[in-house]
């Protein structure tokens, strides 16, 4: 089988006919050799993303939302608001890409 690649570009989710091949692929068996060795579980665990805003992303990944109340610092409140529309999203992205790099969330 030939190999059939495609580029995802970030913030648009693939179109229907690439879910088709990737699901087509996925029918095919995944051959192992000194090149291409097959991972273990522990290096299944250690992958991160080379990008952990991609993570973020809401176009691929919609974790649940959960209200509460936190005392943020009033002049990082000030900054984040100055950005305008969105800034609590946008404090929602910094607190998880800091989990992430602080390994305490899965990338």
């Amino acid at each position: 089988m030939a190999m059939v690649t495609s580029r995802l570009k970030v913030g648009i989710a693939p179109s229907e006919e690439v879910l088709a091949r990737v699901k087509e692929a996925a029918k095919y068996p995944v051959t192992f050799d000194e090149d291409c060795p097959e991972l273990t579980d522990q290096e299944l665990r250690e992958f991160r993303p080379v990008n952990p805003a991609l993570h973020a992303n809401p176009a691929y990944f919609k974790p649940k939302k959960k209200q509460i109340t936190l005392k943020i610092d009033a002049d990082v409140l000030a900054a984040y608001r100055e950005t305008g529309k969105g800034y609590q999203t946008r404090m929602n992205e910094a607190l998880r890409n800091s989990a992430i790099a602080a390994g305490w969330l899965l990338g």
